[in-house]
């Protein structure tokens, strides 16, 4: 990689991730819009299922990524690191390629192109992750920019491709896939890794094995309310609890930004503590201020948004955007243990995620049946997290 200054940072760079992770969201968006209109009910529910095995498989990148921003935050030896997260995207495609007739039969596809594009897809953004990393780590932020707005773009460009020459899921997904792994090609010829290496390259890729853990316990955990309430409430109200979802996601989604830029200094010990404080109150008041306008128009709001339908649910709205803004903050404070190679967090992660999923599963009635012990749940992760942070100054850093 070309190591020279390129360094975009300070406010300009933080306003050129924000608005590229912005664009990126919004095109995401408009290409599940528009797939809902062109695909139909039935195929439609098929690419939405593939998405989130997507989503899932989308956390050996995440993993990636975070490793090797660190690593390169912290000047180590990156050559191993780049052979890790190559063999990290082969290793997820194949196991994802090895359940293709499973997930064939389960999600009631007619042919195995759906589950084998999603191999592709998520093998394409593992190897992506190496360089926007790496990006990442040496705070090129704007060079990280022009990586997430040409991942996100191409990725829908696929999609709306595959939707117009033939409107079914697998296609679709197969056009997304595509795309993909040209912005992945994009990414390398514009950051140039350098070369992989085998030796010391074990370790890195046990560090990205527990980084990863930890990130699937989190996406796991932000996503478990709504497969609850489907569930165990009634259809209507699992429909309602859908709709308010689409609020927690929004103040989950909008400062994500801000882990992004936020996680190579997160790296440094110097720095550390300073940019942590300002991170969180950055993320805390997006949160704060979204709570209090769905509190003050959340009649309007699901108006707007969802359809008088859902009526019912806008009593609720200001918990749900509570629960987004919450998980937010617990983001950032899970990142920040991994910028510090603390794993611990994982754990927590884990054993709230079952916590939660018993205690609906036992005690649920209606939709704060639901809600409820998931804001107990992000908010015992974000103390926990608080509390890693308090400790953070009696134990070393270690470098890995």
């Amino acid at each position: 990689m070309a190591q020279g200054s390129g360094r975009t940072s300070g406010t300009r760079g933080y306003l050129l991730v924000a608005a590229a992770v912005g664009v990126a969201n919004a095109a995401a968006y408009g290409l599940t819009a528009l797939a809902a209109r062109g695909l139909g009910p039935e195929q439609f529910g098929a690419f939405a299922a593939l998405l989130a095995v997507v989503l899932v498989g989308n956390v050996a990148a995440l993993a990636v990524q975070a490793v090797v921003a660190r690593r390169r935050a912290r000047h180590a030896d990156l050559a191993p690191a780049v052979l890790a997260g190559l063999l990290v995207a082969v290793a997820a495609a194949s196991v994802i390629a090895a359940t293709t007739p499973a997930l064939t039969r389960y999600l009631r596809l007619p042919d195995p192109v759906g589950p084998l594009a999603v191999a592709v897809a998520v093998a394409a953004l593992a190897a992506a992750a190496v360089p926007v990393g790496l990006s990442q780590g040496a705070e090129r932020f704007g060079l990280l920019a022009v990586l997430v707005v040409s991942q996100g773009l191409l990725r829908v460009a696929g999609g709306l491709v595959a939707l117009a020459v033939q409107p079914t899921a697998s296609s679709v997904l197969a056009g997304t896939a595509a795309g993909l792994a040209l912005a992945a090609l994009v990414a390398w010829l514009a950051v140039r890794p350098p070369g992989p290496s085998v030796p010391g390259s074990r370790p890195v890729l046990r560090d990205a094995a527990a980084a990863g853990g930890v990130l699937l316990g989190f996406v796991a955990l932000t996503n478990v309310d709504v497969t609850l309430a489907r569930h165990v409430l009634t259809p209507t109200e699992s429909g309602w609890y859908a709709a308010g979802a689409i609020f927690t996601k929004v103040a989950f989604w909008l400062p994500q930004f801000v882990p992004l830029v936020a996680f190579p200094a997160l790296s440094d010990p110097l720095r550390r503590r300073t940019v942590l404080r300002r991170a969180l109150l950055a993320v805390a008041a997006s949160g704060l201020a979204l709570v209090v306008g769905s509190a003050v128009a959340s009649d309007a709001l699901v108006a707007l948004v969802a359809g008088p339908a859902y009526a019912p649910m806008a009593p609720w709205l200001w918990g749900f955007t509570a629960l987004g803004a919450l998980f937010a903050v617990a983001q950032l404070l899970v990142y920040a243990q991994l910028a510090a190679g603390d794993h611990r967090t994982g754990a927590v992660v884990w054993v709230v995620l079952v916590a939660l999923v018993l205690v609906v599963e036992l005690t649920a009635t209606g939709l704060a049946g639901v809600l409820v012990p998931a804001l107990g749940a992000a908010t015992v992760v974000t103390a926990w997290g608080v509390i890693r942070e308090q400790a953070r100054p009696a134990m070393a850093v270690p470098v890995s």
